[in-house]
């Protein structure tokens, strides 16, 4: 969770762009995050690039390097494994309150975000897919009703992303997920929350990154 609110102060504005660059891999893994740079490149003082830096300490986005300098979080494969089965776990506890407190705007709005991931698998798009797909599984994790289970996972939504970063995203690939997705939303319909639960973590099993 962030500590400062993006956009809205000069530390807000610094750690959106910053927390930016690290997700889309422009600062990539093990880089170090000079202040004084930071604050020149961003005209503002060192105060508020010492309050973002700290907020993306918090977020677990950047780590402490050589020299007690703060470098960009590097994600080793074991990371990438509790990644994985975090995803699980918290993905999976929704499954059952989902399939008690669904309706009828909830499949139809789901059904569209799937709609779209399909359009842009076809147009070859990978990275408004990816997103497409973040928002499908928030969309489906939000339909539990479940507020602290959502701050959760929008937490670790920024270590999928980076897990993500220069992984092949094929378009027969993406087709496929939209396919797995559909299958998911038939089972939410249905109100088959066993059969949600073990489906949904094998598709998130599948997808995840390899090593």
């Amino acid at each position: 969770m962030t500590l400062v609110t993006p956009a809205s102060t000069k530390a807000g504005r610094v750690h959106a762009t910053l927390r930016d660059d690290i997700l889309s891999g422009r600062l990539a893994a093990g880089e170090p995050i000079d202040e004084v740079a930071t604050a020149t490149t961003h005209e503002v003082s060192r105060t508020p690039v010492r309050e973002a830096l700290r907020a993306l300490t918090s977020e677990g986005l950047l780590v402490p390097g050589p020299r007690r300098q703060l470098q960009v979080v590097d994600i080793s494969p074991e990371h990438r494994r509790e990644v994985t089965a975090l995803r699980v776990a918290l993905e999976s506890t929704a499954a059952g309150p989902a399939c008690s407190h669904r309706t009828e705007e909830d499949i139809d709005r789901l059904r569209l975000l799937v709609a779209r991931q399909r359009r842009e698998a076809k147009e070859g798009d990978a990275r408004a897919f990816l997103e497409a797909d973040e928002a499908f599984h928030r969309a489906l994790a939000q339909t539990a009703g479940m507020p602290t289970l959502l701050l959760l996972l929008d937490q670790l939504g920024a270590f999928v992303r980076l897990t993500r970063l220069g992984q092949p995203t094929p378009r027969e690939h993406m087709l496929a997920l939209t396919r797995e997705h559909d299958h998911l939303l038939d089972l939410l319909e249905a109100g088959d929350a066993e059969a949600l639960a073990t489906t949904l973590a094998e598709h998130i099993r599948s997808t995840a990154p390899r090593d």
